[in-house]
């Protein structure tokens, strides 16, 4: 029997590295969706990766270090779970989050390890979204060697727009809504980033940016009361601030958060009145904005595309993980 399951992809709207603290997070599940389908069988744990165009034989999925790619995250998915014996067949299809072999930042791995989570949950008669959060947590601290949030997964399980805070091991999620009137828009730098190695040397530095971290710390309550209200003036406030932050923190940490790709997005998007910033912990993927219309929405993406930026379509995924 074969079972299978996909979650969406994500944008962080604002909470970038403070909410490894205790700052919330404000993440925007995007309809980019992973696929994982599961049949288990006795044997090796085979992954099909589409996207990464590999096979993977893994004899024992609860020892060594975990293989590359989306069989990363199978693995991973399998460890949280407890199912390293388990053998069989894992197709994985994350192509919506690549553009030209290139990642986009859209979460791919935390989708991928949401999918997975869910799909071996499903095999066991054993699925919840709270289950799979649970696992895809664990999991995800060891795709990036416990040095994440987890606020990726928590919107791959949950779908739509969440406020995450960290609180010890545990994530508290609650939904929440854009306030009316606001576009969401989203560009590409064309520059592929690794976030583990921004993160490991965010770890390492972050007390020269202890006061940069305060101000985004401050901005990013700000967002998330914003929501709360319906305050799209306060909202797009705190992203734009935001914004600003994130590039005197990579300024005070000598951290490459805006790249000259992301640079000119944002340049390119304050010109025309845009509520600006990186989505995640920056290195290159994607910016996001924060406009008043349709008609904005439209003149930054026509202004992206003569600066060489690529504009993403994307709506929200108002379904998070899904079975089937």
């Amino acid at each position: 029997m074969s079972v299978a399951a996909t979650a969406p992809g994500k944008l962080f709207l604002t909470g970038e590295y403070v909410v490894l603290g205790s700052a919330p997070a404000l993440v925007l599940a995007v309809d980019r969706r992973a696929r994982v389908e599961v049949t288990v069988s006795s044997g090796a744990l085979i992954v099909e990766s589409v996207a990464d165009g590999t096979t993977d034989e893994i004899s024992d999925a609860r020892a060594g270090e975990l293989p590359g790619g989306d069989a990363r995250a199978v693995v991973a998915a399998v460890r949280s779970l407890g199912l390293g014996q388990l053998g069989g067949r894992v197709h994985v299809d994350t192509c919506a989050f690549l553009a030209g072999g290139l990642k986009l930042g859209l979460g791919r791995s935390a989708a991928a390890l949401v999918a997975a989570a869910a799909a071996y949950l499903s095999a066991r008669g054993q699925f919840t979204p709270a289950r799979a959060l649970d696992a895809a947590i664990a999991g995800h601290a060891l795709l990036q060697n416990g040095l994440g949030s987890g606020a990726d997964v928590a919107a791959a399980v949950h779908g739509g727009l969440v406020e995450v805070r960290r609180r010890g091991r545990e994530l508290a999620v609650v939904p929440r809504e854009l306030p009316a009137g606001l576009r969401v828009v989203v560009g590409w730098s064309g520059e592929a980033a690794a976030t583990t190695p921004l993160l490991s040397r965010f770890v390492a530095a972050r007390e020269h940016g202890a006061a940069t971290l305060s101000q985004l710390g401050a901005e990013a309550e700000r967002a998330a009361a914003a929501v709360v209200r319906g305050d799209a003036e306060a909202l797009l406030g705190a992203t734009d601030a935001s914004g600003h932050l994130l590039e005197r923190l990579g300024r005070d940490l000598d951290l490459p958060i805006v790249t000259p790709g992301l640079g000119r997005l944002m340049a390119t998007a304050r010109r025309l009145g845009a509520a600006v910033k990186p989505s995640g912990a920056g290195g290159g993927d994607c910016g996001v904005a924060l406009v008043r219309s349709t008609a904005a929405a439209a003149a930054l993406r026509e202004a992206w595309k003569a600066d060489g930026i690529e504009p993403l379509g994307l709506a929200v995924a108002t379904s998070g993980v899904t079975l089937g």
